[in-house]
């Protein structure tokens, strides 16, 4: 099998089951692999550390998947690490309170660069590396059998992808072709999801958060900063909300919103969408002197890169404080980061300042995370990326 030789003192971090290794710590490859190629990683020494999908055009040079030697990442290899991983999901589903959840979670389901999500009877696949590109169709087949689906629709796009310098792919791999929009359930609410659409329009990582949110939500007005196709608005209106402003930078967003409110039968006269963003929308309604006993605020990824972290933290502080001034004395915050290079400690130090600077009293009454569908791996920290906060703000 051909070989990549790690530099010296490179070897700590893929030992201890970090399954990426980058262009930097690589001393030699040996054998001209093909991207996408199964490779044997060795450290400077000549001795065996793991099996990985190889990568020349990646900063991430190797993304391994197998720690035994003995092992041979073949077919039936590829099988026991997805009825794994489905077999995780079980009890979620057979509870029966959703019919969608991520099926494989990447690294956290040990197969680093494959992203599958359920939606009904179908599955959205995503290959973010180009070792899961040359297996797909193998992959989405043994997805079918063990899951008993009508399709797998690959949709592997965004900015993993370009940063593997891949190109973007679209399409059922097997199966039927979904129809435009698949009708799920959760928690006794109504979605739509749209599989082979730009995006696919719902977030199960936030199903428990919802739940929570919506506990508090009973009589109250409600600010849904961020609010994409609407989920959290749905649950606080269905529990008793008052009243709620939806807002969104993206139309798609909002349409979306519009036709999840109709779904569930949800008056028009209890909401109003804004279509604009984020931070100019907090600054208008204080103008306007608006105020809030709730708001939600689930902004998308400020960080995309640890270099950029001063600055996304910035964005966070700055939107959260905003928020707060649009709080009523006791009113709740629900707020939320989706940056993977952002920690818990980070985010609570940015709602700290901006608690500061806007004058508020904040406690905290749930630390908030991604669902048990997106488990966390201990030897990969990236793989918690959701963090979130509900806050009471005096």
């Amino acid at each position: 099998m051909k070989r990549i030789i790690l530099r010296p003192d490179k070897d700590k971090l893929p030992r201890n089951h970090h399954p990426w290794v980058f262009s930097g710590a690589v001393k030699d490859i040996e054998g001209a692999p093909k991207s996408g190629e199964v490779i044997a990683l060795h450290d400077a020494d000549g001795r065996f550390i793991a099996y990985g999908h190889f990568n020349r055009d990646s900063k991430i040079q190797v993304r391994l998947l197998e720690w035994d030697e003995k092992a041979k990442i073949d077919e039936e290899w590829y099988r026991e690490k997805i009825r794994r991983a489905v077999a995780l999901r079980a009890p979620i589903l057979a509870e029966r309170v959703t019919d969608a959840c991520r099926l494989i979670y990447s690294e956290a389901d040990f197969l680093p660069g494959l992203v599958v999500d359920r939606f009904g009877d179908y599955a959205v696949f995503q290959s973010l590396s180009a070792g899961f590109d040359i297996v797909k169709g193998e992959v989405a087949k043994i997805l079918m059998e063990e899951c008993v689906l009508k399709g797998v629709y690959e949709k592997s796009d965004g900015d993993g992808r370009k940063m593997e310098g891949l190109p973007l792919h679209y399409g059922t791999l097997v199966g039927k072709e979904p129809p435009e929009r698949v009708l799920i359930h959760e928690n006794g609410h109504l979605f739509q999801v749209s599989p082979a659409g730009q995006k696919t329009g719902f977030y199960t990582d936030q199903r428990q958060n919802r739940l929570v949110a919506a506990r508090y939500a009973a009589g109250k007005k409600v600010l849904d900063l961020c609010c994409y196709t609407g989920a959290f608005s749905v649950y606080v209106l269905e529990a008793g909300a008052a009243d709620v402003t939806l807002c969104d930078i993206s139309e798609d967003a909002i349409e979306g919103a519009k036709r999840h409110l109709r779904l569930n039968n949800i008056p028009e006269t209890k909401c109003r969408l804004i279509r604009d963003d984020a931070f100019t929308v907090v600054r208008d309604l204080q103008k306007k002197g608006e105020c809030y006993d709730l708001v939600i605020l689930d902004p998308p990824k400020f960080v995309a890169h640890s270099q950029d972290l001063e600055k996304g933290l910035k964005g966070y502080k700055d939107l959260n404080l905003n928020a707060m001034k649009l709080i009523a004395s006791g009113g709740l915050l629900v707020t939320f980061s989706c940056s993977g290079a952002v920690t818990m400690e980070h985010f609570r130090k940015a709602i700290a300042f901006a608690a500061k600077d806007a004058g508020r009293e904040v406690r905290i009454l749930h630390h908030l995370h991604q669902a048990e569908d997106h488990p966390v791996r201990v030897s990969i920290p990236e793989t918690e990326y959701l963090k979130g906060l509900l806050c009471v703000v005096e």
